[in-house]
């Protein structure tokens, strides 16, 4: 199965704001952490201080030749596991690339996101609610058929991870702080940085001259389920 790493990641944080809005619409981060080998998305609101924290990551998909019909990103978790966490797509305007650090003005360069909103319904999901964390281990993350797509045809493949109960659906954390935590990129052991497993489509799930298998019903007058192979293949 092949595999792809980031190229560079990125912890983006904002700390000590006196309200969750001023904490997680911000436009920049306070703090970008591109060296760190953890990153902890993180939303508090410990003794009325907020704080919200993302992880960015960014990887080059200009070698995936054809269709990717499966894929999994495996985040090996460290530390804290008391936040749900989901991941979503990084805008194309985003600074951050497989060989550029990501900026404070990433932050809020997530797909369709909207300073004050729930993500939900606004952004483009690549996962669903990652509802449990474990650390020692990877966590594998089935990502969706939006990340599937971009991971066919997208040369750069950026994604966010982001806290579900309160980043991605924007409802301010109780007087407490939800984090969980994983190794990134930095880290020199290789069977824990972060990790796309990923499988192509193969016959005819595959396209024909832009025209996706599915669609295709007869070839010069024979129907499909009658052929085992064209020219030998």
């Amino acid at each position: 199965m092949p595999t792809i790493n980031p190229g560079r990641d990125a912890a983006l944080r904002v700390d000590n704001e006196s309200t969750w809005a001023l904490a997680r619409d911000r436009s920049s981060a306070e703090t970008v952490r591109t060296t760190a080998t953890t990153a902890i998305p993180t939303a508090s609101g410990a003794s009325s201080v907020f704080d919200c924290y993302r992880y960015m990551a960014a990887f080059d998909t200009s070698g995936i030749s054809g269709t990717v019909a499966s894929a999994t990103l495996k985040l090996y978790g460290v530390f804290f596991t008391n936040a749900d966490l989901i991941v979503v797509k990084v805008s194309s305007s985003a600074t951050g690339s497989p060989t550029t650090n990501f900026v404070a003005a990433d932050f809020s360069r997530i797909d369709g996101f909207v300073a004050g909103s729930s993500m939900a319904g606004n952004v483009t999901d690549y996962s669903a609610e990652i509802p449990t964390w474990s650390t020692g281990q990877y966590n594998n993350i089935t990502l969706t058929s939006d990340a599937l797509s971009d991971l066919s045809s997208l040369s750069t493949f950026r994604l966010a991870v982001v806290t579900y109960d309160y980043d991605y659906l924007n409802v301010a954390p109780g007087a407490g702080t939800f984090r969980s935590g994983f190794r990134t990129v930095n880290i020199s052991d290789t069977a824990q940085k972060p990790v796309i497993d990923y499988t192509l489509s193969t016959g005819y799930s595959n396209s024909v001259l832009g025209v996706s298998a599915a669609n295709i019903s007869t070839v010069s007058g024979v129907a499909t389920a009658n052929i085992d192979k064209v020219n030998g293949v």
